[in-house]
């Protein structure tokens, strides 16, 4: 490992770097080309035979560092995704991992890329609350359209009414009962296709196996990056829409700091299994709570509510709701608990190992 070169990567126009063991086992910088110590701003003489939580600050450095234990531990190749505050910036970081056997079989070191990819975490999201918003309209189209069929239907019972004993005296009032039926086939057939298309564009939802405790890092991260702040969450994984849950929590969570009214607030996330096919994630804060605005936001009599973080409470509901979950709050004597609920699974738990940070 000592006489290995890795210069060459410093031709690659992408981060690349590698990880060795310290004397202890655990995973340490050996090597960052120079696209990755350009980001940074930093050498490499500062980068070698550190850890990630010397190199980079705040929860960033821990999230980074706990992702490589694990890998390293794993000794097998993966890859990951982390938000790292680079420079001025906070940067979402696509992080492949790749592992690199002795002749014997046993981990010699890790190989790392790492791509940018903050506008397309941007983009999923952006496009996640578009499809919440869509489905909110093709769900009023869907039950207008439904409400139409009850009055067309009655014009074809009309016109038959109408046809029972009439005299044709040549005058057209028969042409003009078959248009009128004519008419309300035309009409149904209509909201017949409109219908159809409204729930065929209510596709399924996609799912994916994820690791709960990591989005909470990441997402404490983004919104608490010194730690000002405490939180605690299960590590556990779970199945479930991980972008919905990202954005529900990222905004819940960011209006709990905002307006907890304390220099310091600490956070309690939480999920739990409601059902065989269905979980509730919980937001609860020891800070001055939402007040009145928030409950009526969530409330199911809803009227027009200030946005008043991220996309706002209205539109986490509206995102919750589009996925068939639902969001409740409860006001409590210190601080207030959010709860929403959505269609996932736990997959593995082990409710003893909780991430606080």
């Amino acid at each position: 490992m000592q006489t290995q070169d890795f210069s060459s990567y410093d031709f690659v126009d992408e981060a690349i770097f590698v990880l060795k063991a310290d004397a202890a086992g655990r995973p340490i910088y050996h090597f960052l080309n120079a696209c990755g110590l350009n980001s940074l701003g930093k050498t490499l003489d500062q980068v070698r035979d550190q850890p990630a939580y010397e190199i980079f600050t705040g929860r960033a450095a821990y999230s980074v560092y706990r992702r490589q234990c694990r890998a390293w531990s794993d000794a097998q190749s993966t890859e990951y995704e982390v938000a790292l505050p680079i420079k001025d910036a906070t940067t979402w970081v696509h992080t492949r991992l790749r592992a690199v056997y002795d002749d014997a079989g046993a981990l010699s070191y890790m190989v790392g890329t790492s791509k940018d990819i903050t506008d397309h975490r941007e983009q999923i999201q952006a496009q996640a609350m578009a499809h919440a918003a869509a489905r909110e309209m093709e769900d009023l189209v869907c039950l207008a359209a439904h409400d139409l069929r009850s009055p067309i239907g009655n014009l074809k019972t009309l016109a038959s009414v109408m046809r029972q004993d009439f005299v044709d005296h040549g005058d057209g009032k028969v042409q003009l009962i078959d248009m009128i039926d004519k008419i309300a086939d035309k009409a149904l057939s209509v909201v017949s296709d409109i219908m159809a298309q409204a729930l065929a564009a209510n596709a399924p939802d996609q799912t994916t196996t994820f690791d709960f405790g990591a989005l909470c890092d990441d997402v404490m991260v983004l919104l608490d990056p010194m730690r000002s702040h405490s939180a605690e969450f299960p590590r556990v994984e779970v199945q479930a829409d991980y972008t919905v849950v990202q954005i529900i929590l990222r905004n819940l969570i960011d209006n709990a700091i905002k307006f907890s009214g304390k220099p310091s607030v600490h956070i309690q996330i939480g999920v739990t299994q409601m059902n065989a096919q269905r979980l509730v994630f919980s937001v609860l804060d020891d800070g001055d709570g939402f007040g009145d605005v928030a409950v009526n936001a969530y409330g199911p009599d809803a009227g027009p509510v200030e946005s008043i973080g991220g996309y706002g409470l209205l539109g986490v509901r509206r995102l919750a709701r589009s996925r068939g979950g639902r969001v409740t709050v409860a006001q409590r004597d210190v601080g207030a608990e959010v709860l929403f609920e959505l269609p996932g699974i736990v997959v593995a738990a082990d409710m003893q190992a909780t991430g606080v940070g």
